[in-house]
Formats: structure tokens, sequence, C-alpha cells
């Protein structure tokens, strides 16, 4: 094993206690992406216990949940097509609608299988990606509402900007949401109202403390939606990344690393390869930006990342091949890596559930 993840499942379970009790909400677990890669059957089981909800992105992935055992209510949180309904009804999966073909889909399915279909009303407050527009909320919520083989057990939106200092555009689609809400008395009916994520939590307590229920992903592993959030709410790194030294060299000054050339050496250089790569997860845009650890000392990434490959320079240092190198865990590793690549850790971290990133539980 030459690269690989541990994931501790008692701190994300920890974690999630520890979000609960600041919230005092129903807990959403969104397990989408396979856990961001982490392995979402495997943790999935591991957490039931403490969660009230999963949100899943896709069919496929709230069917591999039931077919593990999960038992706890399961939301697909992206669009689904007509031909998923009969499948997601009869495995007792919950639903997004916001769409008239799906709609017409759930009446016939339900009723020619004698069972109720479970929903959650999608609005798009300004996110701009999917749900029912604002202005066409109310008769779509009462045409819903009418159907008596469907149960419109959720009503939400998301948020294009909760992670952002500027809270302005939040504000207005949470304003949006609210409107839609109002205007909809039926609405006294409809058990869950929800719209905060994990950065939401922090960044705008009014999207858990006048609702029903969070949906946290990035949180419970300890990663913050940005670095400037931390503070606020301390929780658990339940990550750490390693990989191994694979090769070593002495080279003199005036070599070229890697593709492109783009470190030359400036003396003699003890250069470490290290067995990951962008194809494991270790973005390119790192490339002389990053630092990994060597036995808690730094080693700064030189010349281009590989594939596979990834050198470091670990001059000075009795590294030997076999070495255990530190690439991300404790010290917001994953947050930075995301402000280097102006992306965001969400990203980072699934690039890390790549092909050969063994899992090793804890």
């Amino acid at each position: 094993m030459d690269r690989w993840i541990e994931i501790d499942c008692g701190k994300i379970i920890e974690n999630i206690k520890k979000i609960k009790n600041f919230t005092k909400r129903k807990f959403m677990a969104t397990v989408k992406s396979d856990f961001y890669g982490m392995g979402a059957k495997y943790v999935s089981k591991k957490i039931e216990s403490v969660v009230d909800y999963f949100g899943v992105a896709i069919p496929s992935e709230g069917i591999e949940l039931r077919e593990i055992g999960i038992k706890k209510p399961i939301l697909v949180l992206g669009p689904i097509l007509p031909s998923d309904v009969e499948e997601l009804i009869m495995r007792d999966i919950e639903i997004t609608l916001c769409s008239d073909d799906v709609f017409e889909q759930l009446k016939r399915v339900s009723k020619k299988r004698q069972k109720k279909a479970v929903v959650h009303i999608k609005i798009d407050t300004g996110m701009g990606r999917i749900g029912i527009q604002k202005e066409e909320a109310e008769n779509f919520i009462k045409k819903v509402k009418e159907e008596k083989n469907i149960f419109t057990k959720g009503i939400y939106t998301h948020l294009a900007t909760a992670e952002w200092e500027n809270k302005e555009y939040a504000k207005y689609q949470i304003g949006n949401f609210y409107s839609v809400l109002e205007k909809v008395n039926e609405l006294k009916n409809i058990p869950l109202k929800h719209i905060a994520n994990s950065a939401a939590i922090i960044n705008l307590p009014e999207t858990y403390k006048n609702f029903d229920m969070i949906r946290i992903g990035l949180l419970t592993l300890g990663i913050y939606p940005s670095k400037e959030l931390a503070k606020k709410l301390k929780l658990q790194p339940a990550l750490k990344g390693f990989c191994k030294v694979l090769f070593l060299k002495e080279l003199p000054e005036g070599r070229y690393l890697s593709y492109g050339i783009t470190y030359k050496t400036e003396k003699k250089t003890k250069v470490a390869t290290l067995g990951i790569g962008y194809g494991d997860g270790l973005r390119r845009f790192l490339s002389n930006k990053f630092e990994l650890k060597w036995n808690n000392k730094k080693i700064k990434i030189i010349g281009n990342i590989c594939m596979d490959q990834t050198l470091v320079d670990v001059s000075g240092k009795n590294v030997k091949i076999g070495d255990e190198i530190y690439i991300f865990g404790d010290n917001f590793e994953i947050e930075n890596m995301a402000k280097i690549g102006n992306t965001v850790p969400q990203e980072i971290l699934c690039g890390f559930g790549a092909r050969r990133m063994q899992k090793v539980y804890k």
C-alpha cells in the first residue's frame, strides 16, 4: 500500500453529534458521490444510528444504501427521470420533485402500485440549477398536495453563496424561499422545510433556526467549506492522507525536473519520488506551490505533479525508500489546496476518492 486515506468513523460520529447539538435540528448526512469518495456504504452503516436522514445525488446511490440495509429515510437530492420513479417508490426512497413529467409518472406509478410516493418539492430561489421557479411554486405545490397517493414530506431550496462572506445574495434567496412559504397555506402540513448546508449553519444561522432540518456533508469529516469559517465550529478532522517514498536520487545544480521543466535545481538537491499523482487526487495546480510532510517536517513539491508520481525536495533529511509521507489531515490542508486552486474543498476531496487511494477505516 503506497497511497491511502485513513477514515476515522468515530470522529465522524462525534462531529455529527456536535453539529446536532449546535443546531438542535434533524440531521441529513449528505453522502453523495460515494461520500466525497470516502466510501458511502461503509460510513453510512457506521453513522446511521446518529443521523435522521441520508441525502444522495442520484437514484443508484440511494438504491445502494437500501441494498446494504440502511433503514433511515433517504432523499435523492438531484433531478430524476420518469423511468426512475417506480424503483424509488418501491424501495421507499424519497424523491426531489420539481417537474411535471416526474409528477405525472408519480401519479401513475403510485396508483398502479397502491403505494404512496414521498416527495420533497425543490424551489429554485436563485441557484439556477433545478427547482420550481418561485412564481410557479404556489400552483405546483397545490397541484401536488391534491394527489392522495403523493405525500409531500418536505420543501427545500439550496443556496449559491452560503460560504461567501458577502451574505447579500444568500439573504435574497432566503427571502425568496420565505415568499413561497407565505403564499401556500397547505405548507403547514409539510413536515420538513430545509435550506441549510454545511456553510450555512456556520455563516447564516437563520437557515437552521427557522427551519426543520440541515443537510451536512463536508463538516461531518471535519473539513470546512472555507477556512475562514472554521473558528465558529471546532470539529475533529476525520481524514488523513498518506503515501510512500518510492525512489531517491541526488541531483546537481542546474537539473530540470518533470513535465514542462517548470523547476530547475539551484543547488545540489536530494529528490524523492512519491507514489501519488493527480490520478490519485493530488491536483496538478499544486505543482511547485504546496508542501507535504515527512516526520512532521515540511517538504516542498518540485516540478509538475504527474499522473502517478510526485517529486519533493528532501535535501538535508534522512529520508529512506518506503518512508511514510503525510499529505493532508489535521491542519486545513484540504482547505489550503482548494484556496491555491481557486476551487472548493469538496472538489479536492472527491479527487482523493480516486481509483487507487485505498481506504482504511478506524
